[in-house]
């Protein structure tokens, strides 16, 4: 809109976490969230979690972040890495190795 800027670390982000579901062991099920398409977001999307593990092994950029009032921009509040552990592979986004996938991201 007009007279409204879009915050910096939202015009890096290629895709946005905003709620997520965990499995009884602490993996990660489905996640809710936008992801970019050029210049716009797409409407809020179901993302498994082998979809993010693609996005985040072909170098974009995830982060979990809060919508703002503001279309299109998000107030960021961490980014997601994959973890590897013993061959396991984890969704963490603090840098304490842990058997769990966790995002700090309301549960839905």
């Amino acid at each position: 809109m007009r007279g409204w800027q879009l915050s910096p670390a939202a015009k890096r982000l290629d895709v946005v976490v905003v709620a997520a579901r965990y499995d009884p062991r602490g993996k990660l099920t489905v996640a809710q969230g936008f992801e970019r398409r050029g210049q716009v977001w797409s409407d809020l999307i179901l993302l498994d979690r082998d979809t993010l593990i693609r996005s985040l092994r072909s170098r974009r950029r995830v982060a979990v972040a809060v919508p703002t009032p503001v279309p299109g921009d998000f107030e960021m509040v961490a980014r997601i890495r994959l973890e590897g552990k013993n061959g396991a592979e984890t969704l963490t986004s603090n840098s304490a190795h842990a058997d769990q996938d966790h995002l700090p991201a309301p549960l839905f």
